[in-house]
């Protein structure tokens, strides 16, 4: 029996770059890190050729079946698409899970896609790099199931730590940020999230790839503005320079809403304002937008106060902290001590 972890991710400067229709032509970059919240997939070979999914995430089982037969209904499609493009036919039970809900904007879909490809391949006896497991993911996601993403969610779920993550029409290159311990658990302390909802409205990213390839104004210019930032961040931090840091989340959150129509809303701008009003410096929501989480940039000194309005709000705080690791596989029967 085999568990694989692979984490989620908090994006700080870039998003929306990592597109293709942005990327191949102007280049992109994306300051990511994984934290310890996991997507995990537990596996048991079966005596027979079948395969079995289980999803309590979306209360989703599909009996056990041979692999022509599956069918990708809502809640398994990345189990189902994994398999037939992997190709691989073998019986197995597959359970699913989560710690953060679907559409959190968090990167769960693609933690648990890299998850996928690195256990199945592992099952296999393949040996695949973490760019390999990340562009298979990301192809399966993209191309495969026609999900309007980008890329940087497999890559930071592929690798883990906090890292730069630079996309061009050619490579990805993902590179360590080396900064101090100290420096880095400043940074960690001074951050705060927020469950706001999963996001409701699945066309966001579908109207921002339509604006990029409409070569739409507004857009392009919010994107290139976003990559600026990106790299204006990264300089700042490599210099253990954390003063600007809310400053450059609050100018990247105001240039991110101009992608497409729904990043934000009253609701979530009032939420904003709030924090801001509280004593956060700066902030953004997570993902593509429209719900999921946001992400505070905080003194300590001022984090109660804003923790007190969040409550008010009725806005549940998460707890995190940043995670070094990406996609692992543990074999159960070696914590259990099982033959």
């Amino acid at each position: 029996m085999l568990l694989g972890l692979s984490p989620v991710r908090i994006s700080f400067a870039g998003g929306g770059t990592d597109m293709p229709e942005y990327y191949e032509n102007y280049g992109g970059i994306v300051i990511s890190t994984a934290i310890n919240h996991f997507s995990y997939v537990i596996v048991n070979k079966r005596k027979d050729d079948k395969l079995q999914i289980f999803s309590p995430d979306f209360e989703t089982h599909s009996a056990p079946e041979k692999i022509n037969k599956l069918y990708a209904k809502k809640g398994i499609e990345l189990p189902v698409a994994t398999l037939k493009f992997l190709k691989y036919k073998k019986g197995l039970n597959l359970i699913l899970s989560s710690d953060v809900p679907p559409q959190s904007g968090l990167g769960s879909s693609s933690s648990l896609a890299v998850n996928l490809v690195n256990v199945i391949s592992y099952l296999k006896g393949s040996k695949v790099s973490k760019s390999d497991i990340a562009e298979i993911s990301h192809n399966i996601e993209r191309n495969y199931l026609k999900w309007p993403m980008g890329k940087q969610d497999e890559y930071i779920a592929a690798f883990g730590g906090f890292k730069k993550i630079e996309f061009s029409k050619d490579k990805v290159t993902v590179s360590p940020i080396k900064i101090s311990q100290k420096i880095l658990k400043e940074l960690e302390d001074n951050l705060m999230l927020f469950f706001v909802g999963s996001r409701t409205n699945s066309l966001i990213l579908t109207n921002q790839i339509n604006n990029i390839q409409n070569k739409e104004p507004t857009t392009i210019n919010s994107l290139d503005n976003v990559k600026k930032l990106a790299f204006k961040l990264y300089d700042n931090i490599k210099k253990s320079n954390l003063t600007t840091f809310g400053e450059l989340l609050n100018e990247n959150w105001q240039s991110k809403k101009k992608f497409s129509k729904n990043v934000s809303n009253s609701t979530i701008d009032k939420l904003y304002q709030s924090a801001i009003d509280s004593g956060a410096i700066g902030g953004k929501l997570t993902g593509a937008g429209g719900g999921g989480h946001l992400l505070l940039y905080c003194e300590k000194s001022k984090q109660a106060k804003v923790m007190e309005k969040m409550k008010q709000h009725k806005i549940r705080h998460v707890k995190f902290s940043f995670h070094n690791d990406g996609a692992k596989i543990l074999n159960l029967y070696d914590y259990t001590g099982a033959k």
